[in-house]
């Protein structure tokens, strides 16, 4: 029989110290109270970067269409994310409520799938309680628990690893098939948030195999293990096959187009990403730090400990390794795998984030290391589980404190976190902004948002048009308007004017300037453009309601409204060269052109 599913069992002073039901709801109020306080910090924030991007491209889709649903998203392919985007967009449309019910949900069954995973392989025995706070506590995966569009893939990963986990150790430990059905449930689920949890069976094996391991198996326990989950490892495989095969053709590369939001620097090497991620980011977060953060915006916190909470945290690994050593027999291979997990990150983060304007510090924002904790938790409580040396001291009143002060730590660095996390130039900018134009009846030209807000990279997520798309109340933002306004970073509007780059000079007829018919007229400037956007002020005088064409030698042409007599209007025009050519439309048949600017919006 597998030492997997015949490990002895444990003593009856420690089951009689918490009884079963009680121990239930301490793991209850514990998921609970740490979803609590990642919604406490989750809500300090706001839609950031990437909430904003997929929010706009999901409020584009009038339903959750397959297209949608499968949009390649930087590098991501997350079509459960997806669906969770599109329903925040069209319910609750820049209303931050709602992701922030999601990531409480996704947070309180990632919390209860951790707990199942380690009562499991603890057996009900109250020292799960160890693990299961600390993982729930240090802040590995709180930034990412804590921004919508990371939580929308790290959350249901890590609830999907803990489940897959606890299922497989189940069918080894009885055979029964259904076990077998939730861990091929739970690979499918983690897929549909993030292509990482193609990493799940993997964990699955290894968890098994320590089992084995520590419990000190031969040839015939392994054997009895593969036949007990054999299934499932088939199941799994056709999953995983499929999945990839999915994503290479749907997303066909490894990682995003570049990294956005992250420090410019230049191109980092592989040592420096894992000195960064086991320095700066991993060992100190297992002492409950970093305890400081820092932030360039527009990016997102990063993880900048002092020399202590690094002294601080090699101290608390040290210490659990010696613990583990002393006390439980061959668990440092345990130890040896759970400490290279952070290296699949790093190869991930070297292949497909790391750009010529990426920073080895892109590792310190701990996103990429999220579902760490559930890693490291499974390596304790197999370590727990591992037979006991002899005569193995017990040192319950230290472990205490040692939870007791990791707490504290991690109190400290969840505090400080939140301070910074807090400052959220798109809410500065886009709350105020949507108030002020539900009250704005004009049409207004289309802009670029703030670039603390989107970065111009994002394009088109990054103009106006597209950040407000599907926003109840909102003016028509496009290529014309009567009053030109701009915006500023916190979401006023300003009277603009167009800055003379060029000049449409006043025309040979007097009391009109450009006479304009029918079959529109080429005007010349009073000097070449350079292709880009322009704003034309078009002061014209047209014989009826209708429309107006513009066009530059080079690009597109732009279609405005008129009204019958003298008016303005001011049209985004994209192109270049020496002339611009003004085609009456939609019932205009002639038209006087006057003198005007052609350049770009600057207030007045």
């Amino acid at each position: 029989m597998s030492p997997t599913v015949e490990n002895p069992p444990p003593r009856q002073s420690s089951r009689a110290a918490v009884s079963p039901r009680a121990l239930v709801g301490l793991c209850a109020a514990i998921v609970v109270v740490a979803a609590v306080v990642r919604l406490w910090v989750a809500a300090a924030g706001w839609f950031y970067w990437d909430d904003l991007i997929l929010h706009s491209l999901a409020a584009g889709y009038s339903w959750p269409t397959p297209e949608f649903l499968l949009t390649d998203h930087d590098g991501h392919l997350m079509p459960g994310g997806m669906a969770l985007v599109w329903i925040a967009a069209h319910f609750a449309p820049l209303d931050f409520r709602l992701p922030l019910a999601q990531i409480v949900v996704l947070q309180l069954l990632a919390g209860a799938a951790y707990a199942r995973m380690l009562w499991v392989l603890l057996r009900g025995r109250p020292v799960l309680l160890v693990p299961l706070v600390a993982g729930l506590a240090i802040p590995l995966g709180l930034p990412a628990a804590t921004w919508w569009a990371a939580a929308l893939n790290v959350l249901p990963l890590s609830a999907a690893l803990a489940w897959a986990v606890f299922s497989m150790v189940l069918l080894a430990r009885t055979g029964q098939l259904r076990h077998a059905v939730e861990a091929t449930l739970a690979t499918v689920l983690g897929l549909l948030f993030v292509e990482k949890a193609l990493i799940i069976p993997v964990v699955a094996a290894m968890v098994l195999l320590a089992g084995w391991w520590t419990a000190g198996g031969g040839r015939a326990e392994i054997l009895d293990l593969w036949r007990r989950t054999r299934v499932a490892w088939a199941a799994q495989a056709v999953i995983v096959v499929v999945w990839a095969g999915v994503f290479f053709v749907v997303v066909g590369r490894l990682g995003g187009r570049g990294s956005f939001g992250e420090a410019e620097g230049t191109r980092p090497g592989f040592v420096d990403l894992v000195a960064h991620t086991y320095r700066l980011a991993v060992v100190p977060a297992l002492g409950g730090g970093p305890w400081r953060w820092d932030r360039w915006h527009p990016g997102p916190p990063m993880a900048d400990p002092p020399v202590a909470a690094v002294v601080v945290g090699v101290l608390a690994c040290a210490a659990v390794l010696v613990w583990s050593l002393l006390t439980r027999r061959r668990t440092g291979a345990i130890w040896l795998v759970a400490a290279l997990y952070p290296l699949i990150a790093v190869v991930l983060v070297a292949a497909g984030r790391a750009g010529p304007d990426t920073a080895a510090e892109i590792v310190q924002t701990l996103r990429y290391h999220a579902e760490l904790p559930v890693i490291l938790g499974a390596a304790a409580a197999l370590a727990l589980a591992a037979p006991r040396r002899t005569s193995a001291p017990t040192h319950t009143v230290v472990g205490v404190l040692a939870l007791v002060a990791l707490l504290a730590s991690s109190v400290v660095s969840t505090v400080t976190f939140r301070q910074v996390w807090s400052e959220q130039p798109s809410r500065d900018y886009v709350q105020p902004l949507v108030e002020t134009l539900r009250d704005r009846p004009e049409p207004m030209l289309d802009q670029d948002v703030p670039f603390e807000v989107l970065h111009p990279v994002t394009a088109p997520a990054h103009r106006l048009s597209t950040l407000i798309t599907g926003v109840p109340g909102m003016p028509e933002v496009g290529t014309w308007t009567p009053e030109p306004v701009l915006i500023d970073a916190l979401g006023a509007l300003h009277p603009a004017e167009v800055a003379f780059g060029r000049t449409l000079p006043q025309g040979p007829e007097p009391a009109c300037g450009h006479r304009v018919g029918p079959d529109g007229a080429r005007l010349e400037l009073d000097g070449p453009l350079l292709e880009r956007d322009w704003v034309v002020q078009l002061n014209v005088f047209a014989d009826a309601d209708g429309q107006v064409a513009l066009g530059f030698d080079q690009g597109e042409e732009t279609v405005a409204p008129v009204r019958a007599g003298l008016g303005t209007v001011f049209v985004r025009v994209e192109g270049g060269g020496t002339g611009l050519t003004v085609s009456p439309r939609g019932g205009v048949t002639g038209m006087c052109v006057g003198s005007g600017p052609v350049g770009v919006l600057v207030p007045r």
